[in-house]
């Protein structure tokens, strides 16, 4: 049987609905993701610069975990038994969810970052998970990621995100035997939930349960959503028409530049091209950044207390961790 689960694909496109299924399985622990390897790989450098061995790493990587804004109930990191297992950042990543999984009573560990696409040839060697591509029509999530406190804002950015992180998503799972993965669209799931984790199970030769579909009613689901505005939808039965929601939310331009930039990836997975012009629009890099990062500071400064604080301890431990390595900035 698989002993864990990696989540390909882009944010905002159901993966924490799919993460809550699948931790109502006995079997499967699917705890809100830190973004340890995100946050680690980039500095795990930087601390052997320090000439800082590897138990600082992990000291740090474990603090991170245990500031996520959404908790891991129930367990209580070793990080003795965590650095006797680890040479590097992804054996420490591993071990983390291992210790989670085991303080769980389950035999499988699921990560949903999607962030580990830029680290999956690691991850293929250290761990062989089993890789679920769940996505979602661009331009809907892009409609999400406007009104979520993290990611990027403008639409050229937007796109450039989803095509790329499409992209890679497909270029590696082509290189895996088709009994490693399976594809998952978030329209299907919010359509055909029980089909859809049925089909799941089934690829991962793990039984089907009938309690996942109830994931609103957990104790995780509530976590989570008292965690953050973005999560609030996760405690209510899915949203079966949550879909084409950017033909009302996005400008006629808005939606011509995603399909301008993505809109062969689009098509390849399914979803249909609706703009009638076929010119270039205009693009101005240089203007499209400085569009971006005032909407992101906007979006921020308008965050609720709940956002800001839930956020604030990882912030807070970065800057200290940033100091003792000497980074700027």
């Amino acid at each position: 049987m698989i002993k864990a689960i990696q989540f390909l694909g882009t944010q905002r496109s159901g993966s924490n609905l799919l993460r809550l299924i699948l931790n109502e399985h006995k079997l499967i622990s699917a705890p809100h993701p830190p973004h340890l390897l995100k946050i680690f790989v980039p500095l795990s450098k930087v601390y052997k610069e320090n000439n800082l061995d590897i138990s600082e790493l992990v000291e740090d990587m474990c603090r991170w975990v245990e500031v996520n804004p959404v908790p891991w109930s129930g367990v209580n990191l070793s990080r003795a038994e965590i650095l006797s297992q680890s040479n590097d950042v992804f054996d420490a990543f591993r071990c983390v969810y291992e210790q989670k999984a085991a303080a769980d009573n389950a035999s499988v560990w699921c990560s949903k970052s999607t962030f580990n696409i830029d680290y999956v040839d690691d991850i293929e060697r250290d761990i062989k998970p089993f890789y679920i591509h769940l996505y979602r029509d661009g331009r809907d999530v892009a409609c999400s990621f406007k009104k979520a406190v993290v990611g990027p804002k403008h639409i050229y950015h937007l796109a450039i995100k989803w095509k790329e992180e499409q992209e890679k998503s497909a270029s590696f799972l082509a290189k895996l035997p088709e009994h490693r993965y399976h594809r998952l669209s978030y329209e299907s799931l919010i359509e055909s939930p029980e089909e859809s984790i049925v089909s799941l199970c089934d690829k991962m030769g793990i039984p089907f349960q009938s309690q996942m579909l109830k994931y609103y009613d957990s104790e995780e689901s509530l976590h989570t959503a008292e965690s953050g505005k973005m999560w609030a939808n996760v405690v209510k039965p899915r949203i079966r028409d949550n879909k084409d929601k950017f033909l009302s939310q996005l400008s006629i331009q808005e939606i011509e530049m995603f399909e301008f930039i993505a809109g062969k990836q689009l098509q390849e997975i399914g979803y249909k091209s609706v703009s009638q012009n076929n010119l270039k629009p205009s693009i101005d890099i240089d203007l499209f950044d400085k569009e971006d990062q005032l909407l992101r500071s906007k979006s921020k400064a308008s965050a609720g207390s709940n956002d800001k604080s839930k956020r604030q301890a990882q912030e807070n431990l970065l800057k200290e961790i940033h100091q003792k390595l000497g980074i700027k900035g």
